[in-house]
């Protein structure tokens, strides 16, 4: 497992973090919230380091790390430039 890089670190401290649809439903459900989410990225480790077949970013980033209860959560996210560089979650759910 890697450190998670300072870039991602850096837009998630910034709150410059975009939830995908599948994501803001999976936090509607309740068991986790955006702090939770914040928390794991910041304190995770990425397992997966892959190209981004979608090409709207050079890599996707699986990391895993605690929610503020210490359940760790699994997240998929890219960074991503609309005006700004974003880091764009996809999917999170709580690590099996």
């Amino acid at each position: 497992m890697k450190a998670v890089p300072t870039q991602l670190k850096d837009l998630v401290r910034s709150h410059r973090v975009i939830l995908s649809e599948k994501a803001r439903h999976q936090l509607d459900l309740g068991k986790f919230d955006t702090n939770d989410l914040i928390n794991s990225i910041l304190r995770g480790k990425i397992i997966k380091k892959e190209k981004d077949e979608q090409r709207e970013s050079q890599y996707k980033y699986t990391v895993v790390g605690p929610s503020h209860s210490g359940t760790h959560i699994y997240s998929c996210g890219k960074v991503v430039k609309l005006i700004k560089k974003n880091y764009f979650v996809i999917t999170f759910h709580e690590t099996r």
